[in-house]
């Protein structure tokens, strides 16, 4: 062996163990779900697989109810609805949005065609899913109507049959009427010819009737099953359709206010076969704001009122024709006016009379465009709820105010408002009423807000101390306390001040007298029963500051011994008719 091919076999094998030693960068691909977003049909199922894993594939789904995936990536459907399908492998989480629908609708044909009005075609449906609520419809069914026919299921197949009704375009569309946005499918249908013309000839072109009456109009067809009829301006007049003999049909037009339209009679197969009839509708004989003692049968415009008025001084029922923006402060004084009475808290255009001589009024300038300009007056009580006087002005203005308290829910100047509630009880019907008070959405003042609140509480507490309720009523616990008890085997419920004086206990004392009928023992009252026995009962007068009480004792105990005028008046202090301490 020569020295050169020595030389160069000692290179060459160099140059191969320094290759041998040279590492090849990897370039391995990240994981990757086969479809980010799949759609499954209810109790059907399909496969998700991710590619590139890095070691095992955990799965999860986010909503069991809706879809279900196995260890394998099997995605089955549950109940109709979306939600996602994670995999996780090695630190990377994969996802895939999963819509389950109710069913799956598909076709053997996507259209239809007919040469003439009256030809019939089949097309079959499959269904996959849920069967229930699969309906049948048509987009315009002067063009074709469908129908299920046989209306019974061949396993997941239904046939439809689809009749040419006129000449034009329509869609038939099966769905599932449960989930109409995701479950349907659509059949295109052209007929090519119109129906042959319908021959229709009403009995008159010219009909005049006055509003609140009915006008029969009779219209011969010559196809009568297929006559219909629109009306142009149905608050004018209405038609309704009735009896058919022969190729006569009978129909009801019905005037509802002054003025005149069109009722068009027509084939609901071919648009060119019409007949249109004018119709005048003269006014009614009513007038608006005046008294009926009957309800008037007419209008003078379509979208007047008929208010029903019962004076509260009349067993009468009277009824007012008003137009749709009237002013019930107007009603309010031609009722008052016409019947001479005036009630509390409602608004009137005219100074109101008082029902008493301790009443009052207030006035307010209205601010409802709506209505004419000018004053408005309120009648009131002496001791009138300012919160029912706001509410009252409030709803007639149909303005409401921050920071101020009404009996309604109102109305908030700004949807982002809040409105504060809170209960207190009705001082007339000891009721538990609800406190509405609008605050603004932004910097509101929240300690204005409480001592807004606690004051109506506190105000609306104190009205009704030792006052008999059948129902536990709300109090401020700040300020009051609840006694109770039984009247004919029922519990009773009286709220007295917390912090109570010996005057307080008499006045509770007192009610509950007055409530049962029982004058209890060693228990204080401001009078003395009228009768009672000498022989085993003794009173005793005591002085709480300059009131006179009285104390109905035993001269006995229960073991025989000799009760004091001094035992009865200690067992007395701070003793509540109910036996409360």
């Amino acid at each position: 062996m020569s020295k050169l091919f020595k030389s160069m076999l000692s290179v060459f094998l160099a140059v191969f163990m320094v290759a041998s030693l040279v590492v090849i960068p990897s370039s391995a691909a990240s994981p990757k779900l086969n479809k980010t977003s799949v759609t499954v049909t209810k109790g059907y199922q399909t496969t998700l697989s991710v590619s590139n894993a890095s070691g095992s594939v955990t799965w999860s789904t986010g909503d069991k109810s809706i879809a279900t995936v196995s260890s394998k990536g099997k995605v089955a459907g549950k109940n109709p609805g979306t939600t996602y399908v994670y995999a996780k492998t090695g630190g990377t989480t994969l996802k895939c949005k999963v819509t389950v629908v109710a069913s799956k609708i598909t076709a053997n044909k996507s259209s239809v065609t007919f040469d003439k009005v009256g030809e019939t075609a089949t097309v079959t449906f499959t269904v996959k899913g849920s069967h229930s609520g699969i309906t049948v419809g048509s987009t315009d069914r002067s063009v074709a109507t469908a129908s299920f026919s046989p209306a019974r299921w061949d396993g997941n197949n239904v046939t439809v049959k689809i009749t040419a009704k006129g000449s034009g375009t329509a869609r038939i569309k099966v769905y599932n009427k449960n989930y109409q946005s995701t479950c349907y499918k659509y059949v295109n249908v052209t007929v090519k010819e119109q129906a042959a013309a319908n021959v229709i000839m009403p009995y008159t072109k010219d009909v005049k009737v006055n509003a609140g009456e009915s006008y029969n109009l009779q219209v011969y067809a010559q196809n009568q099953s297929n006559l219909l009829c629109s009306v142009l301006n149905q608050n004018v007049a209405t038609v309704t359709a009735g009896t058919t003999t022969g190729n006569y049909k009978n129909f009801s037009i019905k005037g509802v206010t002054a003025g005149t339209t069109t009722v068009r009679f027509y084939d609901r197969y071919n648009a060119n076969s019409y007949v249109d009839v004018t119709v005048t509708v003269a006014a009614a004989n009513v007038e608006y704001y005046k008294f009926y003692t009957t309800s008037p049968t007419t209008k003078l415009l379509y979208n007047d009122q008929i208010l029903t008025i019962k004076p509260t001084n009349s067993a009468v029922t009277y009824y007012m024709l008003v137009p749709a923006n009237y002013d019930p402060a107007n009603v309010n004084t031609l009722t008052a006016q016409q019947f001479n009475v005036y009630d509390y808290y409602k608004v009137y255009t005219a100074v109101p009379s008082r029902k008493t001589s301790t009443d009052k009024y207030e006035s307010f300038y209205n601010e409802n465009s709506a209505y004419t300009y000018g004053y408005r007056y309120v009648l009131l009580p002496a001791n009138y709820d300012e919160v029912q006087y706001n509410t009252t002005v409030a709803k007639y203005n149909n303005k409401y105010e921050y920071y101020t308290i009404y009996s309604e829910n109102p109305v908030r100047p700004n949807n982002w408002d809040y409105v504060e509630t809170w209960t207190v009880n009705d001082p007339v019907t000891g009721r538990a009423v609800t406190r509405y008070l609008i605050v603004p959405y932004n910097n509101y003042d929240q300690t204005k807000i409480d001592e807004i609140k606690n004051k109506d509480q506190a105000a609306n507490s104190t009205s009704k101390y030792y006052t008999a309720y059948s129902t536990y009523p709300t109090i401020n616990k700040n300020t009051d306390y609840i006694i109770s008890y039984y009247k004919n085997g029922a519990p009773v419920y009286m709220v007295v001040p917390k912090n109570r004086t010996q005057s307080d206990i008499v006045k509770a004392n007192d009610a509950i007298l007055k409530d049962t009928g029982i004058y209890e023992y060693n228990v204080m009252y401001s009078t003395l029963p009228t009768t009672y026995d000498v022989n085993t009962e003794d009173y005793v007068q005591w002085q709480v500051g300059t009131q006179s009480v009285y104390i109905l004792y035993l001269k006995t105990d229960a073991n025989g011994y000799p009760v004091t005028a001094q035992t009865a008046i200690t067992a007395a202090t701070n003793n509540f008719a109910d036996g409360t301490k």
